[in-house]
Order: C-alpha cells, then structure tokens, then sequence
C-alpha cells in the first residue's frame, strides 16, 4: 500500500478508495451515548433511500454513481468499466473484501480491466489500512 501511495504521489499512478454506501430517512441505530438523566430518542419512519457507490482520490477526487436500488456486482461493474474506458494512466482502485467487490463477476473482467489500465487491490481482511 505504501508503493502505491508514493507511486501515486510522484504522479505516476492514479490511486482511488472506493467503497459505498446507503443514506435514508429511516433510523437504524441501535445504541448510542447520553448524558446521565438525559433521555434521547431518535424518531423511526419508513422513506426515502437512496445508494451511492463512490471513488475517493487523496487529491479530492471524486467519482460516484448513486441508485436507488441496492448496490450489487452489476453496478459496480458498470462503475468500474465506464472507469476504465476514461483513464489515461495506470489507475489503482482499493476495494474491501465485501462479497460486492469480490464478486465472480467482478472477477472475471480484473484481466481486460488491467488489460485497459485499470488495476483492483483488495485490502487485506480486516485490514486498519
């Protein structure tokens, strides 16, 4: 991870971290902290979702794509492949071990990917990287 944060830096790679996420209007969480004799409520309801699945650079950039269907291999593919068509040097993709990024799907293209320039390294399982 290191090489690739010094390749990054010396302008030789493109290195993103991606990951996603669900934003809704419905409470989930299930603890919390208070002040003694505090009493704290969060208000359940049913609404509105939506899923953003996004690459984050150290030089702030920012590519995402949001649905408001679940996010599955599918669409990070698409994601990955509109990717790899616009880049114009060797990009690095940091990925976790979710089953979404390690799909056999996703696994399948990792070769023609590379083959475009575009590279996925998984982090290590439960890795603090």
């Amino acid at each position: 991870m290191v090489l690739l944060e010094k390749q990054a830096q010396q302008g030789l790679i493109d290195l993103f971290f991606g990951d996603e996420t669900k934003f809704s209007e419905q409470g989930y969480v299930s603890y919390g902290w208070q002040f003694k004799g505090e009493s704290i409520a969060v208000k359940a309801c049913r609404g509105k979702s939506i899923n953003c699945f996004g690459l984050f650079s150290r030089t702030n950039k920012f590519i995402y794509r949001n649905s408001e269907k679940n996010i599955n291999a599918d669409f990070i593919i698409e994601t990955l492949d509109a990717l790899s068509f616009g880049i114009t040097k060797p990009t690095v993709v940091v990925l976790d071990n979710a089953r979404v990024h390690t799909a056999r799907k996703i696994k399948e293209l990792l070769k023609i990917w590379q083959n475009r320039g575009l590279f996925i390294f998984y982090l290590p399982p439960y890795s603090r990287i």
